[in-house]
C-alpha cells in the first residue's frame, strides 16, 4: 500500500524512474529523436520526457490514495489526513508543468537551435514575419505562469507581489535551460539549488513540508536522469530543462518571501544579460571555482 509522502512513495516513484530509462532512451533512439552534443556525438535528446511521466505516476497514486480514503479503508492513517489539499496543489501544479513540457517538447521536434536569444527571436520575426518556436514558447510560457501564480495564491495577495512571482517563474523556467549546454550542468543547479531551498525553508522559515510534494516526481527524476546526462549519454532537452527550472521556480515563489524572490529575479536576470552579450560558459570558465564544480563528474 502506498503512503502518499513516505519512503515508500519516494521509492515506488525511484523504481518506476529507472525502469522507465532505458525504455525512453531506446523509445528516443528508435524515432530518430537524436541529435549531437556539445563534443559533437549523437546521442539521444528528451530524456526530459521521464520527468513529466513521473509527474503523471504522481498524480494517479494521489487519486488512488483519495479513492481509498472515501471509502473508508484509510481513514485512520494520519498521512491521508491532508489529501484534499495536496491533490487541489498537486493537480494545479501538474497541469501547468504539462503545458510547460509540451512546450518545450515541441521546441525539441521542429525548433531552430540557430535562433537564440531575444535579439535572435527578434531579428528573426523582423526578417520572417512568422513567430519562432523559442517565442511561442516564450509566450505560453508567459500563459502558464500566470495562470499557476493566480491558482496559487490568495485574496491577500497583492498584484505587485504576483508579478514579482510571475517574473520570477518565468525567467527560472528559461534559466535552467540556458544552462542545459554542457553533460550535468542544468541538473547540478536544480539538484543544488532546490537542497539550498529545502534547506533554508525547512531551518528558517517554518516550512510546511507538504509543500514540497507537488515536487517529488521531479526532484527523483532529476536524481536518476544525472548519471546519464553528466556522462554525456543522453540530453535532457528543452522540455526536460524548462520542466526543471518551472518545477525550482514554484518551489520558491511557494516557501521565500517576496525580498527573497527580488534577489533571485536579480541574480538570474543578470544571466540572461550574461547569455545575451556573452555567455554563461564563457563566464564560468573564467571562475576556477565555477569551472571545477561544473567539470565534476564529467567524463
Amino acid at each position: 500500500m502506498v503512503l502518499i509522502g513516505s519512503i515508500l512513495d519516494l521509492i515506488v516513484l525511484g523504481a518506476a524512474g529507472w525502469w522507465m530509462l532505458p525504455h525512453v532512451r531506446r523509445f528516443l533512439e528508435a524515432h530518430g529523436q537524436v541529435g549531437p552534443n556539445y563534443l559533437g556525438h549523437t546521442i539521444p535528446r528528451g530524456m526530459g520526457v521521464v520527468l513529466w511521466l513521473l509527474l503523471w505516476l504522481q498524480e494517479l497514486v494521489l487519486q488512488g490514495a483519495l479513492k481509498l480514503e472515501s471509502s473508508g479503508l484509510m481513514g485512520e492513517i494520519s498521512l491521508l489526513k491532508e489529501l484534499s489539499t495536496l491533490e487541489v496543489n498537486n493537480r494545479a501544479f501538474t497541469f501547468s508543468a504539462t503545458f510547460i513540457f509540451l512546450l518545450g517538447w515541441t521546441d525539441d521536434l521542429i525548433g531552430s537551435k540557430a535562433v537564440k536569444g531575444l535579439k535572435g527571436n527578434f531579428r528573426y520575426w523582423m526578417e520572417s514575419k512568422t513567430l519562432s518556436m523559442g517565442a511561442v514558447k516564450a509566450i505560453g510560457t508567459l500563459s502558464i505562469a500566470a495562470w499557476l501564480v493566480l491558482a496559487v495564491g490568495n485574496d491577500q495577495t497583492p498584484i505587485w507581489q504576483m508579478g514579482v512571482e510571475l517574473i520570477l517563474l518565468i525567467l527560472m523556467t528559461n534559466t535552467l535551460n540556458l544552462l542545459d549546454v554542457r553533460p550535468g550542468r542544468s541538473l547540478k543547479a536544480f539538484l543544488g539549488s532546490f537542497c539550498a531551498v529545502l534547506l533554508l525553508g525547512y531551518y528558517f522559515l517554518d516550512l510546511d513540508t507538504s509543500l514540497f510534494f507537488s515536487m517529488i516526481p521531479v526532484c527523483m527524476g532529476g536524481l536518476i536522469l544525472y548519471s546519464l546526462d553528466i556522462r554525456g549519454f543522453g540530453m535532457l532537452g528543452d522540455a526536460g530543462s524548462n520542466l526543471l527550472g518551472f518545477t525550482l521556480g514554484y518551489g520558491i515563489i511557494m516557501i521565500f518571501p517576496w525580498e527573497a524572490q527580488c534577489v533571485i529575479v536579480a541574480v538570474i536576470g543578470f544571466l540572461h544579460r550574461q547569455a545575451e552579450v556573452s555567455s554563461i560558459t564563457q563566464m564560468i570558465e573564467q571562475n576556477r571555482f565555477l569551472h571545477w564544480l561544473d567539470r565534476l563528474g564529467r567524463t
